[in-house]
């Protein structure tokens, strides 16, 4: 029987077999390889994206952050320059309203009384100074100013006795100053 030997053939099956393997191994790596790479990619192009949106908006914010900052000052302004109109046309409507104050003052100090001075105060409070001959003169200068359109008695707050010179009475007398008008309106408001 003649002689064969198998080896050399089963050792090169094996190689085959191992260069077989490695060559599978080889490129299940690099498929590997490159599908991670593929995967990491399409990743890195999403939150490329996604960074490009995020400083577009970060951009459109600040945008509307200057804008909010522009319009804040301008309502402000206007803010500011309704004040002053208000303040203007208050002006404008009182300004006959001292003049017929005087009138009316005019009208409702009686002979016999003095005023040294007034003072206003707010709007619409006065503050009367002066010397009356008698207290019966105080009395018809606050019943008069109490009948006028314009001027309400509010409160004596002090009469003393003039002790030197001509025999008189000093006074301080509140008074409120009234807008007919404004009177009319607030009490239409109230009711």
């Amino acid at each position: 029987m003649a002689l064969i030997n198998l080896l050399d053939w089963r050792e090169e099956a094996r190689q085959q077999r191992q260069k077989e393997f490695f060559i599978t191994l080889g490129l299940m790596a690099l498929l590997a390889v490159g599908i991670m790479g593929l995967v990491t990619w399409a990743m890195n192009g999403r939150i490329a994206g996604q960074e490009e949106r995020n400083t577009y908006l970060q951009n459109e914010i600040r945008q509307l952050d200057r804008q909010i900052a522009e319009i804040n000052q301008i309502e402000k302004k206007l803010e500011e320059l309704e004040n002053q109109m208000e303040v203007i046309q208050g002006l404008q409507q009182s300004r006959p309203e001292v003049v017929k104050l005087f009138d009316e003052l005019v009208k409702s100090v009686p002979e016999g009384i003095h005023l040294n001075s007034f003072e206003r105060k707010n709007d619409k409070d006065l503050t009367f100074n002066g010397r009356g001959e008698t207290n019966p003169r105080i009395s018809e200068f606050m019943r008069k100013l109490d009948s006028s359109e314009r001027l309400d008695y509010k409160d004596l707050k002090k009469v003393e006795k003039e002790r030197k010179g001509v025999p008189a009475q000093i006074f301080v007398l509140d008074a409120l100053q009234i807008i007919p008008g404004k009177k009319t309106d607030a009490q239409g408001g109230s009711k």
